[in-house]
């Protein structure tokens, strides 16, 4: 893997958090291993200054003035190796030029405070389901309570987008290991003509690249370092107290899929049970659509239509029945020209 894209001393202090020591910087994010500030760009990066080390990608992108950026910053010491980590493979992803299709645009590493400077992107899709249900709920036609909160043709749109999202990762020999709707952000599009959204994963603090691009069960050189029940397939349940358990690239389908029944029904399909440990005994079940059914937006998920077709065949609890992630996408065309 090649080493991170460094933000060298002349430019590391370009950009400027978003509030002050003193009365709190302006916050974006938690996560289990960090906190997301919000910043700007405050000078532009002058046209000499060189990326270190020599082998950083030319294709990762210099923020401009005023930009709003977001800085990922350690939320403890024992974070320092996993947020370079998660550098290095942001760096390897940007060496491929599609890369910003897909996942936010990081900017470079502050080696001063071991921090990631990416596009500031505010709304993700977690949040973007729960309002739409908001208005679901608000406006209920029996129209459309078949169809995804989102609504078909976004959800659609998203579905597609990801899923080649997906296929870019796992083709670069990159396995994602922590899909959810929180780590999937919602970039506006303006020019009127495309659908409201681009999608792009973040967070890859849980990612891995795997060595051999004919395999990626092949021994870990990292463990789990985060674990969102909701969106854990069985056979990695099954197989979490084993030392080499490591995510996949078939997990990862079945995390997205699940991602995607959340964008359908605008909650988890779990959010039925009343305790965590009824919640974790559903999980691992794996009869993520039986459970989603039985929920209050269930109807957008029934057998036959639009979502369940779309996503059967990526919820396979048998991991040697469950689609790739180029098989979903053909299996998906298929189906939603069978639709339209």
């Amino acid at each position: 893997m090649q080493a991170p894209h460094k933000a060298n001393p002349s430019s590391w202090k370009s950009y400027q958090r978003s509030g002050s020591e003193s009365s709190g910087y302006e916050v974006l994010g938690h996560g289990a291993w960090s906190t997301v500030y919000r910043a700007i760009e405050i000078s532009e990066a002058p046209s000499s200054t060189l990326l270190t080390p020599p082998t950083s990608p030319s294709g990762i992108p210099k923020p401009v003035l005023g930009q709003v950026l977001a800085v990922k910053a350690p939320a403890r010491k024992d974070a320092y190796n996993i947020l370079y980590d998660e550098a290095c493979t942001l760096t390897y992803l940007h060496s491929h030029h599609e890369a910003s299709n897909y996942i936010v645009p990081f900017h470079g590493y502050d080696t001063s405070f071991q921090s990631l400077l990416m596009d500031a992107v505010p709304l993700d899709l977690g949040t973007h389901a729960k309002l739409c249900l908001k208005k679901t709920r608000d406006n209920f036609s029996t129209r459309t309570m078949f169809d995804p909160v989102c609504g078909p043709r976004e959800w659609q749109s998203l579905a597609s987008q990801l899923i080649d999202g997906l296929i870019f990762l796992h083709s670069n020999r990159c396995v994602h290991g922590d899909i959810k709707p929180s780590n999937i952000l919602l970039r506006p599009n303006d020019d009127g003509l495309s659908e409201a959204y681009t999608p792009m994963y973040c967070d890859f603090s849980s990612a891995r690249i795997f060595e051999d691009s004919s395999s990626d069960d092949s021994e870990p050189d990292q463990q789990l370092t985060a674990l969102t029940p909701d969106f854990t397939s069985p056979e990695l349940f099954t197989s979490l107290h084993s030392p080499t358990a490591v995510a996949t690239t078939a997990s990862d389908v079945y995390a997205l899929a699940v991602t995607l029944v959340v964008a359908a029904i605008g909650t988890s399909p779990y959010a039925g049970a009343s305790m965590e440990m009824m919640k974790l005994s559903m999980a691992r079940e794996g009869r993520v659509l039986d459970f989603a059914r039985q929920a209050e937006q269930g109807t957008r998920v029934m057998k036959g239509k639009m979502v369940e077709q779309c996503l059967k065949d990526a919820l396979e609890r048998d991991v040697g029945k469950r689609s790739t992630a180029p098989e979903w996408k053909e299996n998906y065309e298929t189906i939603c020209h069978g639709l339209n």
